[in-house]
């Protein structure tokens, strides 16, 4: 009885299958000789695509602005007409206000400049950022009528504001701190800014500085961690104030190692001295799974018992933070695991020096250590390639503390930089994580604590055609709005009609995934 009750239930109830497909994408004819697109994210406002077009007007160098909605369609398209010496270095998107930051020629005491696009009215501006220090920018954000730019004075760490109104720029009061680090610089939700430093100036007493700011640069909050003596921080990450607490999270490691035990997390507390928690790799359900079952076993089984005599597991390995995402009901973190080529220093800013490039999060193309936003990832240029191999994902209480974890091998995917390879959804309380490997995208979802995974192919405009070729070189997925991934690259497309001699159309392409 209880059979025919179940069949009866299922015809009647069917039972719902999740799905993750492609429901949208964006084409556009591309030649080799044409630079690469840089992509910004507009969240809801739908995506930009900046490129140079290596063409002038009047000696003014052309660069092209294409603005499309969350249905892939084109809204607009613009050009910039710039001065000839000027070089892209930072983007960034805020407040229908689309960012790009230039820089007159090669040297770090030159003039930056800055252009504004508005989405909407696509009105202009252009203001010009006068140097007079060598100043080595590492990030780039922007506030309400106020761009912020973190980087080195003389190896110090500094911060300088830009008024867009005002037109002045001002250093930032309390910084240049000898022998320390900015690892993190990010705008939170409510116009104000975070500033997380690492001071080595004492060996036998380091510390983990956060600093508050307003849009004027006013100190607003404060906080010093001390670490401890044996163990070092070696990256780390803020949240952007979704939630009422603010959140640090990175990556440590013991000693003077150039690889990572485990991540760390601390909600920042002015008022008291909050412990920073500190989580070895093995106590993670998911994070070795890229090693063989006998030697995760083994990591995790020296875990267990390490924690039982207060001491730390010998497991390291090269590991980057790349993004921490915030949502009402906690935090994600994403992390990648690499193998550095022999040529490659994999610690971020080697011998506590300053960085020289960094990284916007918002994608990837050939000259991507050329430019520089609040990175989500170590910003060193390599000599020769790496190899992705795993991507992780730690979802956090609102404390900051792991619930779940989730892990998706990369397939060694050879970069020529320390890059971003996958990225990750936070939605409702689950999690899907992806990247792109040739003509497809690998997708990993959670229920809870089991998982779903799924591929998602790359379906052309045209059913006539078909992709004869996927250039490996620029082609990322990353995380858009809600649930929804973008996905884009460099195909050769072969039509039907076509032998299999013929050439073909080369097109730049945008994939929307949604997961549903």
């Amino acid at each position: 009885m209880n059979r025919f009750l179940l069949l009866y239930l299922v015809v009647l109830f069917p039972v719902v299958l999740y799905a993750q497909e492609q429901t949208a994408r964006f084409e556009r004819e591309h030649k080799n000789s044409d630079s690469d697109y840089i992509i910004i994210s507009l969240q809801k406002e739908g995506l930009a695509m900046v490129r140079d077009k290596d063409k002038y007007k009047e000696g003014k160098q052309l660069w092209e602005v294409i603005r499309v909605d969350t249905t892939l369609q084109e809204v607009w398209l613009t050009e910039l007409e710039i001065e000839n010496r000027l070089r892209l270095v930072g983007y960034d998107y805020r407040d229908n206000l689309i960012y790009l930051l230039y820089r007159e020629g090669d040297h770090e005491a030159s003039n930056l400049v800055l252009y504004t696009i508005h989405t909407q009215s696509q009105a202009i501006g252009k203001y010009t950022i006068k140097q007079e220090i060598t100043f080595k920018v590492t990030h780039f954000s922007a506030l309400v009528n106020v761009v912020t730019l973190g980087g080195y004075v003389s190896n110090e760490p500094a911060i300088l504001l830009f008024d867009l109104q005002t037109e002045k720029a001002k250093l930032v009061p309390g910084f240049f701190i000898t022998n320390s680090e900015l690892l993190d610089l990010r705008v939170n939700t409510n116009n104000t800014f975070n500033a997380l430093i690492m001071d080595r100036s004492n060996k036998q007493d380091k510390k983990l500085l956060l600093k508050t700011f307003d849009a004027t640069g006013a100190v607003l909050m404060e906080d010093v961690m001390e670490i401890e003596h044996e163990r070092t921080i070696l990256s780390g990450l803020t949240s952007t104030l979704i939630n009422d607490e603010l959140l640090i999270a990175g990556t440590w490691t013991m000693g003077n190692s150039k690889q990572a035990s485990g991540i760390f997390t601390s909600l920042i507390d002015p008022f008291a001295n909050q412990a920073i928690n500190f989580y070895d790799f093995g106590r993670f359900n998911h994070f070795v799974d890229y090693l063989s079952k006998k030697r995760a076993a083994k990591i995790k089984s020296r875990a267990v018992e390490a924690a039982k005599i207060g001491k730390v597991p010998d497991f390291k390995t090269y590991t980057v933070p790349m993004r921490l995402e915030e949502q009402p009901e906690g935090f994600g973190l994403l992390l990648e695991v690499y193998q550095p080529s022999t040529t490659f220093s994999p610690y971020p800013y080697g011998n506590f020096g300053p960085p020289m490039y960094a990284y916007s999060p918002y994608g990837y193309n050939p000259f991507m250590s050329r430019y520089y936003n609040t990175p989500y990832q170590y910003n060193q240029p390599a000599a020769a390639d790496s190899k992705m191999i795993y991507a992780a994902v730690a979802l956090l209480d609102i404390n900051g503390k792991p619930l779940r974890d989730f892990g998706l091998k990369l397939g060694e995917l050879k970069t020529n930089t320390l890059e971003q390879t996958s990225d990750f959804i936070f939605y409702k309380g689950e999690m899907a994580m992806g990247f792109k490997k040739e003509k497809e995208v690998r997708l990993l979802r959670s229920f809870g604590d089991e998982v779903e995974l799924d591929t998602v192919q790359s379906i052309v405009s045209n059913p006539a055609e078909t992709v004869r070729h996927e250039s490996e070189a620029a082609s990322y997925i990353r995380s858009w709005y809600n649930n929804a991934f973008y996905v884009w690259g460099y195909q050769t497309l072969r039509h039907s009609s076509q032998s299999s001699l013929e050439a073909g159309r080369q097109v730049f392409y945008i994939n929307k995934i949604e997961i549903k």
